[in-house]
This record gives structure tokens, sequence and C-alpha cells, in this order.
């Protein structure tokens, strides 16, 4: 209502309105359509760590945060300076796996995020001396 009024209010010919309305729905439909068309990513563990399955391509997953409601995972990119500044991330929640897939999602998870800050802790005590 408000955008209305400020198109009426500058007065905006209908002709160019018209436009406007044609190209936000058209924006829409096609967020619709891709939303619609994109299949629900694959979650999984294997011996190389825990992954997920989007379009066919496995990607793999660094678990930074773990509660009871969600995991939120970073997907690790080929270009480090993108991931740097632009990292992926997945948040994977409870309601989207079954419950023991995602206790064993969790378990790892844990696993994962341990083992990583005790490795980033070695790191440091290597540089320190």
């Amino acid at each position: 209502m408000v955008g209305l009024a400020l198109l009426q209010l500058f007065w905006m010919p209908a002709f160019w309105r018209a436009l406007l309305y044609l190209g936000v729905g058209g924006i829409g439909v096609a967020v619709l359509l891709h939303l619609f068309r994109q299949s629900s990513p694959q979650v999984g563990i294997d011996e190389q760590g825990a992954f997920i399955l989007v379009r066919g391509k496995y990607k793999k997953l660094q678990f930074i945060r773990i509660n009871a409601v969600q995991l939120i995972a970073k997907q690790p990119r080929e270009s480090r300076l993108l991931d740097r500044f632009w990292p992926s991330y997945r948040v994977i929640y409870r309601d989207s796996l079954n419950e023991q897939a995602y206790r064993t999602l969790r378990s790892f998870a844990a696993q994962q995020m341990l083992l990583h800050r005790s490795e980033e802790a070695r790191k440091r005590y290597r540089s320190a001396d």
C-alpha cells in the first residue's frame, strides 16, 4: 500500500508502473521456480567425513556449531579467498532427518569439532616453541 501511494505521489505513468509490476512478478515467479526445482540435499557420513549431496556432487562438511535443534556446517570451497570472505554454510535441522540419523550426525559433529580444536591447539603450541 505504501509503495503504491509513493508511486502515485510521484506521478509515475501507468505504463512504467505496469512494467514495474510485471518485472517484480517475473522475478517472484523465477525465484519460486528455482526453489521448486531445487532438490532436497542428502546428508551422510562415510570414512572421509560428513558430506552433503547436492545435484549429484558430494561436498564435504566441517561442523562449526552444534545444539539439540540444528547443526551448522561450513562448506569449504575451491577458492580459499572467496571462502575466507564469503563462507558457505549449511544448517541441518533436527526434523530434516530421522531421529537416529540426526543423533549419529550430531555425535560425529561433536567429535569433529573436538578434533579440530585439539589440532589448532597443537599448532599454536608448536609455533610458540
